[in-house]
C-alpha cells in the first residue's frame, strides 16, 4: 500500500506503553492538505485526474465530512456510468426471504455501538443488541436495494453481511437508487463480492502482514492455533459496519478508493495498539473472544473522542 513519501516506517513487534498517555502521533506529514475550497474544485473533475498519494493521504487524514455524499458520488463515477436501470431489478428473487429475515437487524444504533460478536453467517449480527429503531419506509428501501443486487449478481445473490454495508450507505445518503449504486460499486466494480463467494485471500494477506508487522501476536496465534478467520471474519463480511459509526463510515470513505487495503491496515494498527492485552490471553477462546469483541473498543477508548478515529488510528506511531 502506498504511503506518503518519507513517512516513518512503523516499527514491528513493539509493545505499546501501559500508561494512560495517548499513543504517539506522527509529528509531520509532507503531503499537502486540501482545503475545503480545493476539495470542491477537485470534485468537479475525475478521481483519475488526481495523484494517488495526495488523494489517498487526504482521504485518510483530511476528509471533508460535510462533503461525504459528494465525495462518495465522485469516487463511484464508473459505477454510475455502468449502472443498469435500478427499477428493472425489482422482481421476485429466491433470496427475498433471507433478506426479509435480516432486515430488522441491519441498522445498528447511531453513535458508539459497544461490543459486538459474530461470524460470516447467522451469528454475524444476532448478538449485536444495540439496534436502531428504524421506520418501515427505510426498511422497505433497504429491502429493495438488496433485492436489486441479488437480481443483478446471479452468482452471489444475497449473503448476510451485505445488509450491514447497504444499511450504512443508505443511512448516510438516504437516496435509495444512489445507495444501490454505491453498493454495486463496492461489490461489483471493486470486486468485494469475492468475499461473499468465500474467496478469503484478504485473510491470507492479513495473516502475512501480522507475521511481518506484529510477529509476537503472530507467534501467539500460532501457539494457540488461532487462524485469522476465527478473529476477523465479522469485520471482513460487514466491512467493519458493526463498530462505532464514526469509524465505520470513515472506512467506507477510504474503501471506495483503496479497496480492501484499508481493512488490512486498520486491523494491523488495532493489533499493534492492543498487543500487550492480546499477549496476555491464555487460551484459544480467550484470544478469539478478545479480538472479536473487545479489540476495537479498547483501542478506540485510547483515542480522543470527538476527533477523526480513523485519522488518529492511522497516524499512530508504534
Amino acid at each position: 500500500m502506498l504511503m506518503c513519501c518519507n513517512a516513518k516506517r512503523i516499527k514491528t513487534g513493539e509493545s505499546p506503553h501501559r500508561s494512560k498517555s495517548k499513543p504517539k502521533q506522527r509529528s509531520s506529514e509532507i503531503c499537502p492538505k486540501f482545503t475545503k475550497e480545493r476539495w470542491i474544485e477537485i470534485l468537479k473533475g475525475s478521481s483519475e485526474d488526481q495523484g494517488y498519494s495526495e488523494l489517498s493521504y487526504n482521504l485518510r487524514h483530511n476528509f471533508p465530512l460535510d462533503l461525504r455524499c459528494q465525495v462518495w458520488i465522485w469516487l463511484t463515477e464508473k459505477a454510475r456510468i455502468k449502472n443498469v436501470l435500478y427499477q428493472k431489478l425489482q422482481y421476485e428473487t429466491p433470496s427475498e426471504q433471507h433478506i426479509i429475515k435480516d432486515l430488522n437487524g441491519s441498522f445498528r444504533q447511531k453513535g458508539n455501538s459497544k461490543r459486538f460478536s459474530g461470524s460470516s453467517d447467522s451469528s454475524l449480527s444476532d448478538k449485536n443488541s444495540e439496534l436502531e429503531k428504524v421506520d418501515q419506509e427505510k426498511l422497505d428501501k433497504l429491502k429493495r436495494i438488496l433485492i436489486a443486487y441479488s437480481n443483478l449478481d446471479k452468482e452471489v445473490k444475497y449473503v448476510k453481511g451485505m445488509n450491514f454495508i447497504a444499511s450504512s450507505i443508505l443511512q448516510q445518503l438516504e437516496q435509495e437508487e444512489l445507495s444501490f449504486i454505491i453498493l454495486n460499486h463496492i461489490l461489483n466494480i471493486q470486486n468485494y463480492r469475492k468475499v461473499f463467494l468465500m474467496d478469503m485471500t484478504i485473510l491470507e494477506i492479513i495473516d502475512k502482514r501480522i507475521q511481518f508487522e506484529v510477529p509476537l501476536i503472530y507467534y501467539k496465534m500460532q501457539e494457540l492455533k488461532v487462524k485469522p478467520q476465527d478473529c476477523f471474519d465479522s469485520y471482513i463480511f460487514s466491512l467493519f459496519q458493526l463498530v462505532r459509526k464514526e469509524l465505520a463510515l470513515r472506512i467506507i470513505d477510504i474503501f471506495l478508493y483503496e479497496k480492501e487495503s484499508i481493512l488490512q491496515t486498520v486491523i494491523i494498527q488495532l493489533l499493534k495498539m492492543q498487543q500487550v492485552e492480546i499477549l496476555r490471553c491464555q487460551d484459544q477462546d480467550d484470544l478469539i473472544n478478545y479480538i472479536r469483541n473487545d479489540l476495537i473498543e479498547d483501542a478506540l477508548d485510547k483515542l480522543d473522542d470527538g476527533k477523526d478515529y480513523l485519522s488518529q488510528l492511522l497516524s499512530i506511531h508504534l
